[in-house]
């Protein structure tokens, strides 16, 4: 049962290695969060290291003689999840997200000047509230001490417009200085196809030659190879392995087709 267990986990995970999300009528079938496989998708590719969400029962139990099927209509659907506006604004997301603060585009001075002056209005408007909170003597002086912070705010919002140009300027300098810099070979690519082929290519390598006859043996609670050096592979590896040679050798072909149309 335990061999089992594993067996069907490391396939899902070959399935995700060959690109797959997964299609409505599997989440149905199987009981999937399509939305969980959805993160799981985006997240590998920005982290470079491919995973699965929890698996669900059903999903588990799948007959071997089942899962070339099941892998590739999740390499299907994942293609199709890839093309859709969807991914394509999260992944879009995550490319932001990802620049060091130097590569952001530079705001306008007139963008900079709304954040400061929405920024300002906002500490007003809290400390005024706060007033509101004090009661006798206390909330006398708040107010009166208010009358002063009003008249501060009023002299800052005056210099509001020469500040923001300023910070404009400085932002546009740092950013045309960090776009001279050599690119970053470990960035996120802005284009998701170069982080797909990457994926798709290191899963193919990765999955060479898996020897299927290797022998296991228990370890604790664990299932571990007879051979030391089997040890050291790669997940990818041990996860085909696991899978057995169908699921593999079906992750395989969609990876290698799939790698040779984002060409």
């Amino acid at each position: 049962m335990a061999a089992r267990r594993w067996a069907s986990k490391a396939f899902l995970v070959v399935m995700l290695a060959s690109g797959a999300a997964a299609a409505v009528d599997v989440f149905q079938q199987y009981g999937l969060d399509r939305q969980a496989w959805a993160d799981a998708l985006v997240n590998s590719l920005k982290d470079g290291a491919l995973y699965v969400p929890n698996l669900s029962a059903k999903l588990k139990s799948v007959p071997a003689g089942q899962r070339a099927a099941v892998v590739n209509a999740l390499g299907a659907a994942a293609k199709a999840f890839v093309g859709t506006s969807e991914f394509a604004a999260r992944y879009g997301r995550e490319v932001e997200s990802s620049l060091p603060d130097d590569l952001r585009p530079p705001r306008s001075a007139a963008e900079i000047e709304k954040s400061m002056r929405t920024e300002m209005q906002k500490g007003l408007t809290e400390m005024e509230a706060a007033v509101k909170d004090f009661q006798g003597d206390a909330r006398k002086q708040a107010e009166a001490a208010m009358v002063q912070v009003r008249a501060e705010l009023k002299a800052q919002l005056a210099t509001v417009g020469p500040a923001a140009a300023q910070q404009a300027a400085e932002e546009k300098a740092r950013y045309e200085r960090a776009r001279s810099r050599p690119p970053d070979p470990a960035a996120l690519s802005p284009d998701p196809r170069v982080s797909l082929r990457k994926a798709l290519k290191l899963f193919l390598d990765e999955t060479s030659g898996v020897d299927f006859a290797a022998q296991t043996k228990p370890v604790s609670r664990a299932r571990r190879f007879e051979r030391a050096d089997y040890e050291k592979k790669p997940r990818a590896w041990k996860t085909c392995y696991r899978a057995g040679r169908e699921a593999c050798d079906a992750a395989r072909a969609f990876a290698s087709g799939w790698l040779a149309e984002l060409k």
